[in-house]
């Protein structure tokens, strides 16, 4: 049986090989998306069942890759959790929560929550 595959986008290579980690932990396998690569593309080849994502990204924004996410058709239907340390304003808390997507702050989010948050979004994808 294949495994489920979780797309991870996180410019931080501490953190991003921590959720790495995480992810095959509960038995999925994690993949470290390329910044530098398109991102639909990536989507596209490995066919996630989820996606953790920073919001603060180099130079990047994770709302824009959410939004070009949400608005194919073919992908829009893919979870989405967000990891990020950045404050939320009351706008980007109604954009995530408009696209249910589930929000963790580093720092301030214990391991437990991140497993179980990741365990019920990808089981969620699949049922």
């Amino acid at each position: 049986m294949k495994k489920k595959t979780v797309l991870i986008v996180e410019d931080s290579p501490g953190f991003s090989e921590l959720m790495k980690y995480v992810v095959e932990d509960e038995g999925f396998k994690g993949v470290l998306f390329p910044l530098e690569e398109n991102f639909l593309h990536w989507v596209e080849k490995e066919k996630p069942s989820a996606i953790i994502m920073d919001l603060a990204l180099n130079r990047l924004s994770g709302f824009d890759f959410i939004r070009q996410l949400k608005e194919h058709k073919k992908f829009k239907t893919i979870p989405v959790i967000v990891i990020t340390g950045r404050d939320l304003d009351v706008k980007d808390i109604t954009e995530l929560k408009m696209h249910d997507i589930p929000y963790l702050r580093k720092g301030r989010v214990d391991m437990h929550e991140i497993h179980q948050t990741i365990r019920d979004v990808v089981n969620k994808s699949e049922a």
